[in-house]
This record gives structure tokens, C-alpha cells and sequence, in this order.
């Protein structure tokens, strides 16, 4: 099991977008990297929760999980807060996965 938070919209290089919808991008790519980082892969998400200090249009944030996550739907809650950790933040993810047994079972 795999458990993250503070997933924010910074990207690798230390830069944030003004963007809402770039930062939720960069925000899942990084959420993405820890699952690779961990041996696991998109369809182990089993749950996000967005945390949004500004709307993100819902096409936006539709295309970007979909072309992010595929077809996989994990559980997901979207919370609408007053700020984050820093005035430049706009998005934050926290994520649950957990590795299947399959995959356990064949790796093991």
C-alpha cells in the first residue's frame, strides 16, 4: 500500500504554473511518478482526493484525468479550500494505492 499527500502543482524543475488546470497536470504527473517510483502503475490508484483553491474547469479536469489515467476510475472527493501551504499553490492531490495481488503474486 502506497499512501501520499501533498502532491502539489510544482513542476520537476521547481516551477509553478499560474494555471489552475496546468498545476492539477502537474500535480497528478507527480502523484504518477510516485506510483513508478514505487512499482506501481495507474490502475493501483484506488483513491484521490483534490484539494482546490480555484475552480478547475470540469472539461479541464476531465481531460486531464483521462488522459492521465485512462480508463481506470479510481474513488475521488474534490474539497474547495481557502489556501494552501503557499499563496503560488492553486492544487494539492493526496492518493491511496494499493498494489494487487496478482501483481504481488507473480513479482514474488
Amino acid at each position: 500500500m502506497l499512501v501520499l499527500s501533498g502532491q502539489v502543482g510544482m513542476r520537476p524543475d521547481g516551477t509553478v504554473p499560474d494555471d489552475n488546470a496546468e498545476q492539477f497536470a502537474a500535480a497528478l504527473e507527480n502523484v504518477l511518478g510516485n506510483l513508478e517510483e514505487a512499482g506501481m502503475g495507474v490502475e493501483d490508484l484506488v483513491k484521490l482526493t483534490l484539494y482546490l483553491t480555484d475552480p478547475v474547469e470540469p472539461e479541464a479536469r476531465r481531460a486531464i484525468l483521462a488522459e492521465r489515467l485512462g480508463t481506470h476510475a479510481p474513488c475521488m472527493t474534490l474539497v474547495y479550500v481557502a489556501g494552501l501551504a503557499s499563496p503560488a499553490l492553486k492544487v494539492e492531490i493526496d492518493a491511496w494505492a494499493s498494489a494487487s495481488v496478482e501483481r504481488e503474486t507473480r513479482a514474488g
